[in-house]
């Protein structure tokens, strides 16, 4: 159950895992203690992580069925933020793939949408009243984005009145991250071309690091999650300066959520 738990975490705590046991948290403690010497997770102060590291990257697809109804919940939420005429930015990922679908079928228009990722042009190719600017460059076929020199040299000389940025960890410590160290750079990029920029992450990319730093949590805007990301973790970002918008739970059918 553990290692279930951490396929779609990135990490666990003694906490969880002593009330789903349903034993002491001493007794907990002996579990992930006995998987790492199995080399099955890593141990951290509260509990486990993935023995996955800092480089795992998993692709589009092997995301797209992953946590939908939080996606979706942080994409209509997102959708909140957005204003009519506004110069919109979508980064790669499953979740600004359902924003760009809310976006497609929405009330608000006259917005441009900007985005490195060749999948969200393609969502809004059938909205003609949404104009659409392709982020071109090397093209990462995993995750459907474009990178590299020209892709940055394109952002740089674009201005957004928000964007909506993906990525794959987050934690309080060290702050936003993500394994390939180009999408790093240019995530960096968007950033810093938005006037308002919002992080769009799922409970289960809270509290665990990749390789590359984005952003420290002093640099970010706001972030956009659902409704399972813990009450207590939200109120050390609020804390910190960080506006955090949380989506309301849904449940909707896997028809609904590729519309």
């Amino acid at each position: 159950m553990i290692i279930n738990m951490l396929d779609t975490h990135s990490s666990v705590t003694v906490s969880q895992l002593s009330e789903i046991f349903r034993i002491s948290d001493v007794s907990v403690r002996k579990l992930p203690a006995a998987m790492e010497q199995e080399g099955l997770v890593k141990r951290t102060w509260g509990g486990a992580i993935s023995a996955y590291g800092s480089l795992n990257e998993f692709s589009h697809k092997e995301k797209e069925w992953k946590h939908t109804e939080e996606k979706l919940s942080i994409a209509y939420a997102a959708y909140e933020c957005i204003s009519d005429g506004d110069a919109v930015f979508l980064d790669c990922g499953t979740t600004t793939t359902q924003l760009a679908r809310v976006i497609r079928s929405g009330s608000k228009r006259k917005i441009l949408v900007g985005t490195n990722a060749i999948n969200i042009a393609m969502e809004l190719s059938e909205a003609e009243d949404i104009s659409v600017i392709v982020i071109g460059g090397n093209f990462r076929h995993r995750i459907l984005s474009c990178v590299g020199a020209y892709a940055e040299d394109m952002m740089k000389n674009l201005f957004f009145d928000k964007g909506f940025i993906s990525g794959n960890h987050l934690t309080l410590e060290h702050g936003f991250t993500t394994p390939d160290l180009q999408e790093a750079r240019m995530k960096r990029l968007m950033m810093a071309s938005c006037k308002e920029h919002y992080i769009a992450l799922d409970y289960s990319k809270f509290g665990d690091d990749s390789l590359g730093l984005i952003a420290s949590i002093s640099d970010l805007d706001g972030i956009v999650t659902d409704w399972r990301t813990p009450k207590d973790f939200v109120e050390q970002l609020r804390d910190r300066g960080v506006n955090v918008v949380q989506g309301k739970e849904i449940y909707c059918s896997k028809e609904v959520i590729s519309e």
